[in-house]
């Protein structure tokens, strides 16, 4: 249990890294953070806070989805990213504002690698995932449609929402819904290794 929670806090540390630099880049966020943005925008909330509460609700939409009880435990999850969302901007980005195109696009791509470097450290701790990430397979179950489908209505309702609330839609929204799975994708297997190595080394 003890690697599973270093895996997880280390993962989610280095994810939300990666969600402030995206922003940070100013080219458009991730669906769900262009919502968080816009949302934080019209209330006067911090960005975490609004990936908190949006969080809570997704939390309840899947239970109602998948016809169970809701996963409490994801509320931790999407608290400590709303948490380090904060942390990251108050002790660091709040400073950095990168204004030339060159340094827009670099922060955009290391931003994207540093996400997916995150999410595959922190997917090794099965514990309880995000409900953003938990609502498509929500969809799959429930209406029986294909996982890339319902990823599709999942981050389209998403990138709706964030454009009502003129969230951070840019290029950059489109670069990171293609290619962050890529990422993930290429990297997951090798923490799976180490993380399968390291329980090994201690059973």
């Amino acid at each position: 249990m003890k690697n599973r929670i270093l895996f997880f806090l280390i993962g989610i540390m280095i994810l939300t890294f990666g969600v402030c630099l995206i922003i940070q880049a100013g080219l458009g966020a991730g669906a769900w953070d262009a919502l968080a943005i816009g949302e934080a925008r019209v209330f006067g909330l911090s960005m975490g806070t609004c990936v908190l509460i949006n969080g809570i609700i997704l939390i309840i939409i899947n239970s109602i989805l998948q016809k169970k009880k809701p996963e409490y435990l994801a509320g931790l999850t999407i608290l400590s990213i709303g948490l380090l969302i904060d942390f990251w901007f108050f002790v660091l980005f709040d400073h950095y504002h990168p204004e030339s195109l060159l340094l827009k696009i670099i922060s955009l791509i290391c931003g994207i690698l540093i996400l997916g470097l995150g999410i595959s450290v922190y997917l090794q701790a099965k514990l309880p995932s995000s409900p953003m990430d938990v609502l498509m397979v929500a969809i799959h179950e429930r209406f029986g449609l294909s996982l890339g489908f319902a990823r599709v209505i999942a981050e389209g309702s998403a990138f709706i929402l964030a454009l009502l609330f003129k969230g951070e839609i840019g290029v950059g929204t489109i670069v990171v819904t293609l290619t962050l799975g890529y990422v993930v994708q290429h990297l997951h297997p090798y923490f799976e290794r180490m993380y399968q190595k390291k329980m090994r080394a201690h059973s």
